[in-house]
């Protein structure tokens, strides 16, 4: 099956997720499970990211210091 991206904020994918909660679990649990691991993918990503670089911005400045 052909694969599309799309951006959402946090709160319309929540806005999505709540939506399909109101069908039934066996018509949409797959779906469901499918946005929330590649949201929390996404997200975890995107933490280590900015600790990789909060942690360089830190290396920086005690190099200055020195």
């Amino acid at each position: 099956m052909e694969q599309i991206s799309i951006n959402l904020t946090i709160e319309e994918v929540n806005k999505i997720l709540e939506s399909l909660g109101q069908k039934p679990y066996v018509e949409v649990f797959q779906l469901v499970n499918k946005i929330q691991a590649q949201a929390e993918a996404q997200l975890q990503a995107k933490k280590m990211r900015e600790q990789e670089l909060n942690q360089q911005q830190n290396t920086s400045e005690v190099m200055v210091e020195k």
